[in-house]
């Protein structure tokens, strides 16, 4: 049977850089992430909004810089 190789050392490292923030939008619960080094996504938990995916989240916006960039643009807090 067919095994993946492990990650090596230099990926695994980069994939633990990247970073999560939870907070809330709109008085509803937040989350950025940074999805690649360098670039943020917000998502809201909104569960009533009928753009949201089945699991409840709501894609707000992506590709921000920095966590403060993305914070600034969504009112993230």
């Amino acid at each position: 049977m067919p095994t993946e190789n492990p990650p090596t050392p230099d990926r695994r490292a980069s994939q633990l850089a990247l970073g999560n923030y939870y907070g809330t939008c709109g008085g509803k619960p937040a989350l950025a992430r940074e999805i690649s080094v360098g670039s943020w996504q917000v998502k809201v938990f909104d569960p009533t909004n009928r753009l949201a995916l089945h699991d409840g989240w709501l894609l707000v916006g992506t590709g921000w810089a920095t966590l403060a960039d993305a914070c600034a643009a969504t009112g993230l807090s």
